[in-house]
C-alpha cells in the first residue's frame, strides 16, 4: 500500500498578527510512504528543495512526526525496517514558507492514513497534534486546513479557537533572498516585552487586517499589514526590508510583509499587478547584491491532502 499526501506552503503572521494568522498557498511538499513488510531493505529518499540539506530516517521532521502520531493513535506495527518513505520538498527551506509545518502536518497525515485514518475527518486532531510539536499554530493551522485562517489559544495552550476568514480573491507575490535565516535566530532577536503604544499599534493593524479580509477591501492592507511587535526587529537581519515593502506597494501591491520569521518577503496585490510586483521586488534586492527566487501564488484552499 502506497500513501501520497500534499501540504501546502503557508505565510504566517500577514505582519501585525504575531503566530496568529496565517494563509496557505500554492507551492507544495510531496510525502508518501509505502508499507513493505517482507522488505529486504527499505528506502529513505529525499528530492527536491531538501535533497542535499534534510536529514534522513530518525532524525528526519517527518519521520518523527509519524512517530508522534503513531504514540498518539497506540500503532507500533510501523517501523524504518517496514517503510519506504519518500519526501519531495517543493518548498524552501528555512525562508518563511511553513517548510516544517508542512513536514509535520506531512508526518502526521501520512501515519493517520497507514492506521486507517483513525484521526477525525474534520482535520481538528491532525491540527492539535501538529500544534502540539511546532509550538505555534500560525504555520500548521493553514497547512491542515487551506486557506486563511486565525488562531487564539488560552494561557496554558490547552484549549484554541480556529478561525477561517474570507479567502482573498488575490495573488501573492513571494521573493525568498539567498540568504538563511533560521526560525530560531528569528525568534531569538524579539525582545521579551513590548511597549503599550506598540501594542496598542498593533491591535489596531489587526482591526483593519480583519476587516479588509471579511469586507473585501483590499485598500485596507497598506496600513492593516504594518507591524511593531516583530517585524521591527527581525528587519535588522534582513537588508532594505522595508525598503522592499515599499517597492511592492510602489508597483501595485495593496500590502507587504515578513513571511513567518523571514527572510521571504510577501505582496498580496491583483492578477494584473502581480508580475509588475514581482519584477520590481527583485530589482530592489538586487540593488543589495541579494539574489532571489520568486513565485506568483495561488491562495491553496484544500490544505492537506491525500492524491
Amino acid at each position: 500500500m502506497k500513501i501520497k499526501i500534499r501540504v501546502p506552503s503557508t505565510t504566517a503572521n500577514l505582519g501585525p498578527g504575531f503566530d496568529v494568522f496565517g494563509a496557505a498557498l500554492s507551492l507544495y511538499n510531496e510525502f508518501e510512504a509505502e508499507y513493505v513488510p517482507n522488505a529486504r531493505k527499505t528506502s529513505f529518499i529525499l528530492e527536491g528543495e531538501g535533497k542535499k540539506l534534510l536529514p534522513k530516517g530518525e532524525k528526519n521532521f517527518v519521520w518523527q512526526s509519524m512517530l508522534e502520531t503513531f504514540k498518539v493513535l497506540g500503532e507500533d506495527k510501523y517501523n524504518l525496517e517496514n517503510l519506504n518513505i519518500r519526501i519531495k520538498t517543493g518548498i524552501p527551506l528555512n525562508g518563511g514558507l511553513g517548510s516544517s509545518a508542512s513536514a509535520i502536518v506531512g508526518g502526521i497525515a501520512l501515519a493517520n492514513v497507514l492506521c486507517g485514518k483513525e484521526l477525525d475527518k474534520s482535520k481538528s486532531q491532525v491540527a492539535d497534534i501538529a500544534i502540539k510539536i511546532e509550538g505555534h499554530p500560525d504555520n500548521v493551522v493553514p497547512a491542515v486546513f487551506g486557506g486563511l485562517c486565525a488562531c487564539s489559544e488560552d494561557g496554558d495552550g490547552d484549549h484554541r479557537t480556529i478561525l477561517h476568514l474570507p479567502i482573498p480573491k488575490l495573488k501573492a507575490v513571494l521573493c525568498i533572498p539567498s540568504f538563511e535565516l533560521r526560525t530560531k535566530r528569528s525568534r531569538q532577536i524579539l525582545p521579551k516585552s513590548i511597549g503599550l503604544k506598540d501594542v496598542v499599534f498593533n491591535i489596531s493593524r489587526v482591526a483593519m487586517l480583519t476587516v479588509a479580509f471579511c469586507r473585501g477591501d483590499y485598500s485596507l492592507l497598506k496600513q492593516g499589514m504594518q507591524d511593531k511587535v516583530h517585524q521591527l526587529y527581525r528587519g535588522k537581519m534582513i537588508p532594505a526590508m522595508n525598503e522592499v515593502f515599499e517597492t511592492a506597494i510602489s508597483a501595485g501591491a495593496y500590502g507587504a510583509f515578513l513571511s513567518g520569521s523571514g527572510p521571504a518577503i510577501a505582496a498580496f496585490c491583483n492578477e494584473k499587478e502581480a508580475l509588475n510586483v514581482q519584477k520590481a521586488m527583485v530589482k530592489r534586492w538586487k540593488k543589495e547584491s541579494i539574489s532571489v527566487k520568486s513565485h506568483i501564488l495561488d491562495f491553496d484552499t484544500k490544505g492537506v491532502l491525500e492524491i
